[in-house]
């Protein structure tokens, strides 16, 4: 949070205020919400799915656009919350009740095809709102973080089948009836950019503008070397030739002032969650908790992978942030609120760390 702070300071200082309220706000939250037991959760977890959802259709219906993304709830004091970041948390919630009264041991059965049905509808309702916003990049993590529920129950390999031919399907129908042109101009200018016939020195005057963002976050993350340019002293970032440089390019804005050292602190603290995560999902015996912290542990995953590999121009530009280090009040809040959640399965536990911070 420290090293958070800091970097937003050293990039956009008149954003620090905000975001540091939100830290304070989500950690008060974390202490408050980690004490109610996850059984409590898990009978309010209808009632949050089902008002999550009906936020998301009213967003579509009445909500204002903002960089053409209907994606935020007016608050008062010019306050605005993005509901789409607790999409995760919550369908996990809703989900992982369900497995709680079906699987409470170690013993497991092959899902019928109407429990398989009822888990793709609860899964893709949201999606399909999110995505209508539109927010592809949040829906991507979501999907990926929700379909934890069916990979790691047992399908049959006829349900697999199945399951894979409609991705393949999905895919190529987003492509053709989904996808915007400005999305589908963010893949092929990836594709471009590295491409073996093009380098950093090729010619980019007739770069796109997804090509031109890879470009400058390759170049900011170059800057840095080894110890990094200090703080106030990036230009990538403090020349605004690096685009949402507090957002989804704050990696290549760390790692220009901080280098490569200072992004291994990154690194390493991620690493740091994911493995502690990893070890509440092999030490817990209730099925339901163990899907849904294992869904968290996707979502960080797949949030940090993503977001690292665009600003490294390893991926597409997606507009996914960085877990903790990006700026967003919204993203905050959620993410304290998923732990918030880890917290309590701890709290219950008696073979487990007393703290999600230990």
């Amino acid at each position: 949070m420290i090293v958070a702070l800091v970097t937003l300071k050293s990039i956009a200082p008149d954003l620090l205020n905000i975001q540091l309220t939100a830290y304070l706000l989500g950690f008060f939250l974390f202490l408050i919400l980690s004490r109610i037991s996850l059984a409590y959760w898990w009978q309010l977890s209808s009632h949050m799915y089902w008002a999550l959802n009906l936020i998301l259709l009213a967003l579509l219906i009445w909500g204002r656009a903002t960089r053409g993304i209907v994606a935020w709830v007016e608050l008062p004091f010019g306050l605005r919350f993005q509901p789409s970041q607790l999409a995760i948390p919550i369908t996990a919630l809703f989900l992982s009740s369900r497995f709680k009264r079906q699987y409470q041991t170690a013993q497991e059965k092959t899902l019928s095809w109407s429990e398989t049905v009822k888990i793709l509808a609860i899964i893709f309702l949201p999606a399909l709102l999110i995505n209508l916003q539109p927010d592809f990049g949040t829906a991507i993590i979501y999907l990926i973080a929700l379909l934890v529920f069916l990979f790691f129950n047992r399908l049959g390999w006829q349900k697999i089948t199945v399951f894979l031919s409609l991705i393949v399907i999905s895919i190529t129908a987003a492509w053709f009836f989904v996808l915007a042109d400005y999305q589908k101009s963010r893949l092929t200018s990836f594709l471009l950019f590295i491409s073996p016939e093009r380098s950093l020195s090729s010619d980019f005057r007739q770069e796109s503008s997804a090509a031109y963002n890879a470009r400058q976050s390759v170049i900011a993350v170059g800057a840095g070397q080894l110890w990094g340019q200090g703080l106030g002293r990036g230009t990538q970032s403090h020349l605004k030739f690096l685009p949402e440089r507090q957002t989804d390019f704050i990696f290549a804005s760390f790692v220009e002032e901080w280098g490569f050292l200072g992004s291994l602190l990154i690194l390493g603290l991620y690493f740091a969650l994911l493995s502690f995560l990893l070890y509440l999902i092999y030490f817990e015996e209730n099925r339901g908790k163990k899907l849904y912290i294992l869904t968290i542990f996707t979502m960080f995953l797949t949030q940090i992978l993503i977001n690292i590999g665009m600003n490294l121009a390893l991926l597409p530009i997606t507009g996914i942030t960085l877990p903790f280090l990006s700026y967003g009040g919204s993203s905050i809040l959620a993410l304290f609120f998923s732990l918030a959640l880890v917290q309590s399965i701890l709290l219950e536990g008696e073979k487990t760390p007393s703290s999600i911070f230990q």
